[in-house]
């Protein structure tokens, strides 16, 4: 599972270093797309909380402690954008996010609520191995008063990914290969919301010809 997990996280970091952080408007659009994706992250650790079975109480009660470290996480993120002299409203939530966060609901409710771990590896791994470098860059370019989101991540959140992988012990090998390909697929679309907020620079250019 580690070794899976560095494969992707080296796929994430090639688009993320690729990212114009630098531009205001590319890194805008990443936070207006994070805000609108970490809405969920409670819900999602509510839901997989809910629908554990009674004698996966460890991991029942992971998912609920879970849900305190992330709360109001995207109220971080909309504070940077509004740092940036930003407004959401100027910022549309993309096709891609919605499918980022609305395929875990299915994963959670006809898979099983351990599918989460998928998403909950590959962000936890993106956060510490990749976004040390973003924060530093968004840091030069922003300042403090537009970085917290990425400050708490990389600074403060360093502890979730092995609290994440400890849960994966004694699953069955069919909820492992979930969690698998759901990491995969929540590598796939990061990357794409990456993209898109690179691709946003041009957009701007564009605009302003």
């Amino acid at each position: 599972m580690r070794e899976a997990l560095d494969v992707l996280l080296n796929n994430v970091k090639k688009e993320m270093s690729a990212c114009p952080w630098e531009n205001p408007y590319a890194y805008a659009d990443f936070l207006a797309q994070t805000y609108y994706y970490v809405c969920h992250s409670t819900r999602l650790l509510g839901l997989a909380a809910g629908l554990c079975r009674v004698d996966r109480d460890l991991l029942h009660r992971r998912f609920v402690q879970h849900i305190g470290e992330e709360k109001l996480h995207e109220r971080l993120a909309l504070n940077d954008l509004r740092g940036l002299g930003s407004k959401l409203e100027d910022f549309p939530e993309h096709s891609i996010t919605k499918a980022f966060y609305e395929s875990q609901y299915y994963k959670i409710e006809r898979l099983d609520p351990t599918a989460l771990f998928g998403y909950i590896l590959l962000l936890e791994g993106v956060a510490v191995s990749v976004c040390p470098e973003i924060y530093q860059r968004v840091l030069r370019a922003h300042g403090k008063r537009c970085a917290n989101f990425l400050r708490v991540h990389v600074e403060e959140d360093v502890d979730h990914l092995p609290k994440a992988f400890a849960q994966l012990e004694g699953l069955s090998a069919s909820q492992k290969s979930d969690i698998l390909v759901n990491m995969a697929q929540t590598a796939d679309l990061y990357c794409q919301i990456i993209s898109q907020a690179a691709r946003g620079r041009s957009v701007e250019r564009a605009r302003a010809a």
